[in-house]
């Protein structure tokens, strides 16, 4: 995978698996609000360690292309993307005609549906959002 593939998948995985842990959306936090949070989050995610699929991300990014910036994530996601208009409406809870936890089975690459969801939630927590039940 190249680097806008990498964040794509992120992209996705992430938007993907807050739609299936019942975050309705829209992505309402600037980014200041929100990477410190995601930072945070990542970190303590063990599949983000694997760079074959996934970009090591951190404050301020390289200029030697070797990390990204969080940022960088949501930018990856265009018009394509079953999850554009992230930030304006509701997440899509049907990416593709299926559930968000199918999407990830079948779209997303580098963890389980369930991991997905983990960060999903440990983002949620470190932003301070509530957990929808």
């Amino acid at each position: 995978m190249n680097k806008q593939q990498k964040l794509k998948n992120t992209a996705e995985g992430l938007l993907a698996a807050l739609a299936a842990v019942g975050f309705d959306g829209p992505w309402h936090w600037a980014h200041h609000e929100w990477e410190g949070a995601f930072y945070r989050a990542w970190a303590k995610w063990p599949p983000a360690r694997d760079t074959k699929v996934f970009r090591t991300v951190r404050v301020g990014g390289a200029a030697d292309g070797r990390s990204s910036q969080a940022r960088d994530i949501l930018f990856a996601v265009k018009s394509t993307s079953p999850f554009d208009g992230y930030d304006r409406s509701p997440l899509n809870t049907a990416p593709r005609g299926m559930t968000p936890e199918e999407y990830l089975e079948i779209w997303v690459e580098g963890a389980t549906p369930q991991e997905w969801m983990d960060l999903a939630r440990s983002f949620l927590s470190e932003i301070g959002e509530p957990i929808p039940q």
